[in-house]
């Protein structure tokens, strides 16, 4: 995290004006209403609110839907603004300030008359949305928009306006965490399906790079941009996050090698902070490390890293920076300069033995430096720190094609840019663009066949119109995909669109199953009636190991630096980068559901269905830590929910099996699972859990027995087919004793036919189980139980059991022979005891 130290000079005077302002109109809103009672305009359009009033019934569409019930949550006056955006209001009263706005009406109103009464005023419309809401977003004036509020509150149909707030942009070894290379890709043989599309809401995607090669596959099948001044020709990423997200979803995975054949990834850190912060000079203590790139290397050579410096603060303040290559917390080598100027210059190392093998960072010391102009601080920082990385990197394939695929590298993709360059901060995307981009794809979900949406973004929590916009998404049959954030823990600290409740919300895992320091722990979602987070996924980790992507071919450093080695990779780390591998899974348990060609778009049945689905399968990291924050860590729930990883983990590999392993020949029987499951604090590599379905019909009663192998804790649950109106699942019964290497049985009388689901999920222990893993990390113990029985220490336990029985039986006659008159006394006492 990087903490600067804001400079303060004439804003605690600013704070006081301010505040004396509130205090001095507490009843802003209303007082202003009042004051308009004689206003000449406003008794011009009393037709206008007249008519307002008669379209209550009118319906504008038959798919929207409002969260209207909710509205009071964010609305907590009722007076028509949320309480967020009235706060704003309350610390403006600027008669010439614009105010950009997003209003919204019950989802019966026709709104086209609210319109023309927004235009009377001198409002601009941006956007008309039809299908993720029902209402405008646009902008006007302050002292007209007082009259426009105004006027909308003479009739009685329920408005909410709020702000158009600004938002910001939130794998070979993840193929293997989630058990796609090779078990999904090549034993189950699903790689995604090429007539539904995954539609990437981000800074877009760069469509020539190799990682999606759409001249020879169409991967980019629609495009579309809404940024200002954008371009709807072609797609194109002007800030490569959109091409890194697009890439773990569905990229075919081929990247460029350098002259040697080394893989090559280009990060970058650009930081401006002009008009923003003042940062004290290094005396003080101001200075940062940021971690540009963590990588693994597996084969001998010589590893190579170009740095590139560039300063563009103004003033004689400067930036000086200084790149080091450290592993396991060692630094290696490193370089820079103290001095102003912008430089460029190689480090090289050479990995000469195996023992040099492994994981290694590159991090920059960042030094912020008073010019001399005698204040002691940095004004108006504005730096760029670049790594281009070249280093041998060869694993195993394991026969599933090139090592950097995405989880889906056969879905086809659509790109939907609501972020300019710089993806976030000041620039960032408006709240009603990223609506308008929800909006275009459920209007679109049928002519391009979008059955999910990514959205690695966050605006401000409880943002009505766009958690309005994900549900509505979700009701019209698209699986709405989100990001939990990057905000650290410490209370619920995810936003939306994070927080709708029908989203499928994605915190971020190591590659080794713990959850990540940075990953935003959760509570209660938008509802108040479901937890958020819902799952978690890879999403890398600076101090572990990055997830690698493409690198767009559009530039670097956001725009700053030219693109210098084309068709690379970016290695990243963040919820933005498990959102995409959720996405990725949707896609594939759809194409097991049928694929686009037998899709329902009609309502959310079946993206509800996918979401339980993919969350029912998961499986609990406990009594794994949270990476670097032990504090907040996940708690063992056995099948239930918590605020820092929901549900659990993603299986991608139980998910497929959910729905396509027909269990139902176990039903009154004990199922036999063929493979040890493990949990993941023994491998994160390994299977967690296993699943299938059972087919079930009315008022039959119903068992299901589960053998658990010595040692081992497994816990079995039985699903229903309909999930509950958020997309979680609901548990028809579950057996989840904790005692190890018991076995777990259900029983139940079915009250409708259907297709149920049988999970069964590993259960960590807190001490070590005695049991040397696979040599590789990730192999399968495939011993059945007959082997077992067969295995030395099963004919050990045989053994004793007969032993027993025959000392057992010996003893029984000897006493019964001896004690024959006691015979009816030895028998009282048995009876006594069972009762």
């Amino acid at each position: 995290m990087i903490v600067l130290n804001l400079g303060k000079s004439g804003k605690i005077n600013l704070s006081l004006l301010l505040l004396i302002f509130v205090c001095s109109f507490p009843t802003f809103i209303v007082n202003e209403y009042n004051d308009f009672g004689g206003d000449s305009s406003f008794t011009e359009d009393l037709n206008l609110v007249t008519s307002l009033s008669e379209n209550i019934e009118d319906t504008n569409s038959d798919t929207v839907q409002s969260n209207i019930n909710n509205w009071e949550k964010t609305d907590g006056n009722k007076n028509g603004i949320t309480d967020q955006f009235e706060e704003i209001l309350f610390t403006t009263n600027k008669l010439n300030e614009e105010i950009r706005i997003i209003v919204q009406f019950h989802d019966k109103y026709n709104y086209s008359t609210a319109i023309s009464l927004f235009e009377n005023n001198g409002g601009n419309v941006k956007y008309k949305y039809n299908a993720a809401i029902n209402g405008f977003a646009g902008s006007l004036n302050y002292d007209n928009f007082l009259n426009f509020y105004n006027q909308l509150r003479e009739y009685n149909v329920p408005f909410l306006i709020e702000g158009d707030d600004k938002g910001s942009a939130h794998l070979y070894y993840t193929s293997r965490n989630l058990r796609l290379r090779p078990y999904v890709w090549n034993t189950l043989n699903y790689t995604g399906d090429n007539h539904s599309a995954i539609a990437i809401l981000d800074t877009g995607i760069d469509e020539e790079h190799t990682f999606f090669d759409n001249s020879s596959t169409g991967k980019v099948v629609a495009w579309v941009d809404f940024t200002p001044g954008g371009d709807n020709a072609s797609a194109y990423d002007d800030n490569g996050h959109g091409t890194h997200v697009a890439g773990i979803a569905a990229g075919l995975g081929a990247s460029n090698k350098d002259g040697e054949g080394r893989t090559v990834s280009t990060n970058c850190i650009y930081l401006d902070l002009t008009d923003l912060a003042s940062v004290d000079d290094p005396d003080d203590g101001d200075r940062f490390s940021p971690i540009i790139s963590t990588f693994n290397v597996d084969s001998l050579g010589e590893m190579e890293i170009e740095c590139t410096f560039n300063d563009s603060t103004p003033s004689t303040d400067y930036v000086s920076a200084y790149f080091f290559l450290e592993q396991k917390g060692v630094d290696l080598t490193y370089i820079g300069k103290g001095t102003p100027g912008d430089w460029k210059n190689n480090i090289t190392y050479d990995i000469t033995s195996s023992s040099q093998l492994g994981i290694y960072s590159v991090y920059a010391l960042i030094i912020f430096n008073d010019g001399g102009d005698g204040d002691t601080k940095c004004n108006n920082a504005n730096f760029t720190v670049e790594a281009e990385v070249h280093w041998n990197n060869n694993p195993s394939d394991y026969g599933s094609g090139n090592i950097w695929k995405g989880v889906a590298p056969n879905a086809n993709l659509v790109g939907v840019k609501i972020f300019d360059k710089h993806g976030g901060g000041v620039y960032a995307v408006a709240l009603s663009d990223a609506i308008m981009g929800i909006e275009w794809c459920i209007l679109n979900r049928e002519v391009h066949n979008i059955t999910v949406i990514s959205m690695s973004f966050g605006f401000d929590e409880d943002e009505t119109g766009l958690i309005d916009a994900v549900n509505n998404a979700v009701e019209n049959g698209i699986v709405a995909v989100a990001s939990a954030g990057n905000s650290y823990t410490g209370g619920n600290k995810i936003n939306s669109p994070g927080d709708a409740g029908y989203a499928i919300t994605v915190a971020a895992n190591t590659i080794d199953d713990q959850i990540s320091y940075y990953s935003s722990q959760g509570g209660k979602s938008s509802s108040d009636n479901t937890i958020k987070p819902d799952i978690t996924a890879p999403g890398g980790s600076a101090y572990v190991l990055q997830m690698f992507s493409a690198d767009t071919n559009d530039n670097d450093a956001e725009g700053v630096n030219p693109d210098d080695f084309s068709n690379d990779l970016m290695g990243a780390q963040g919820t933005s980068m498990s959102c995409p591998v959720v996405a990725g899974a949707a896609s594939l348990l759809i194409q097991a559901m049928g694929g686009g060609n037998s899709w329902n778009w009609v309502d959310g049945n079946k993206s509800k269905l996918v979401k339980s689905i993919l969350l029912m399968t998961a499986t609990e990291t406990y009594p794994l830590k949270r990476n670097y924050d032990e504090a907040h860590s996940p708690t063992l729930d056995r099948g239930g929910k918590d605020v820092h990883e929901g549900y659990g983990r993603l299986n991608i590999d139980a998910t497929i099996e959910a729905w396509t392993n027909n269990l139902t020949d176990f039903i009154n029987s004990t199922i036999i699972v063929p493979t040890t499951l493990k949990a993941s604090n023994e491998d994160p590599y390994s299977k967690h859990a296993y699943a299938g379905y059972v087919n079930i019909e009315k008022d039959k009663l119903y068992s299901f027995q589960l053998s658990v192998p010595v040692g081992r804790d497994y816990d079995l649950h039985l699903y229903n087919n309909t999930p509950n109106i958020y997309g979680e699942p609901v548990t028809i019964a579950k057996s989840t004793s904790s005692i190890v290497g018991k076995g777990e049985s259900i029983s139940f009388k079915a009250t409708h036919n259907g297709k149920f689901f049988i999970v069964i999920k590993a259960i960590g222990q807190v001490l070590p189980l005695d049991e040397e893993d696979d040599d590789n990390g990730g192999g399968e113990d495939e011993m059945t139980l007959l082997e077992f029985l067969l295995s030395p220490l099963g004919l050990l336990i045989i053994g004793s059991c007969v032993a027993a029985v025959i000392i057992i039986t010996i003893f029984g006659i000897k006493v019964a022979r001896k004690k024959r008159d006691d015979y009816e006394f030895i028998d009282y006492e048995f009876n006594n005891n069972i009762n």
